[in-house]
């Protein structure tokens, strides 16, 4: 498959809501063809960048992808049901200033919110497509849902505990633990491998990694996401 093919098959899983790509071919990109592909879906989608996913890959370099403007919200958002795997709860940023690669990033940013990442994907197996392949498929960044903002902690997570409620049922609760280990690691990574396409500039929004892990869900509910006082709330329908 060529990344043509590629282009044109997520573009078209983004349209129709739908998981049926085979992400085994995707397994063999690289980072600059995932990114090559990931521009491309965006384009040929007719879709807008609304925000950014910061994420380190194993090899210490920041990568970043779009998650689209339709699919972003604030507390209360509805959102289809379509390709969503689980939830993911989050603290965000809004930056003030440019970024660049010797940016001190906490000086750099306006404000800080909580937020819920809707992970989803257009793979029939994510797990397929590989490291790059999911870059690609915008590192399964479907939706995001805003709360509270802007942030009274800022970018402090310690000692606070996570929940998640989904259909009326508690789904997760535990101890906050950044993936990336801190909030701004993320961020501080990417601004050192920026992409053309997704420059850091004042006024982006990001998000920076899970303080949850993926908490899976099925079908269509209410979910309610805690982060000590902070909430966030949103319906798949």
């Amino acid at each position: 498959m060529i990344e043509a093919e590629m282009i044109v098959a997520l573009a078209d899983g983004q349209r129709r809501g739908t998981h049926i790509v085979d992400g085994t071919p995707f397994a063999a990109l690289d980072r600059a063809s995932a990114y090559r592909v990931q521009s491309g879906v965006l384009a040929s989608s007719g879709a807008e960048l609304g925000m950014l996913k910061t994420a380190i890959q194993s090899d210490g370099v920041g990568v970043a992808a779009p998650i689209f403007r339709a699919n972003v919200g604030r507390s209360g958002f509805r959102l289809p049901v379509s390709n969503v795997l689980g939830l993911e709860v989050e603290v965000g940023l809004v930056l003030g200033k440019d970024v660049g690669p010797e940016t001190d990033i906490a000086s750099a940013v306006d404000h800080y919110f909580t937020g819920i990442e809707i992970v989803g994907s257009r793979f029939v197996d994510r797990k397929a497509a590989g490291v790059n392949g999911q870059l690609a498929d915008n590192m399964s960044g479907l939706g995001y849902v805003i709360g509270t903002e802007p942030r009274p902690l800022d970018d402090r997570i310690d000692g606070l505990t996570v929940t998640l409620e989904f259909a009326g049922t508690q789904i997760y609760s535990a101890a906050a633990v950044h993936g990336f280990g801190s909030v701004l690691a993320s961020v501080a990574a990417y601004a050192r491998a920026q992409q053309p396409g997704m420059p850091l500039r004042a006024g982006t929004i990001i998000t920076t990694g899970s303080l949850c892990g993926l908490v899976l869900t099925s079908g269509a509910g209410h979910a309610v996401a805690r982060l000590g006082d902070d909430l966030v709330e949103f319906d798949l329908v």
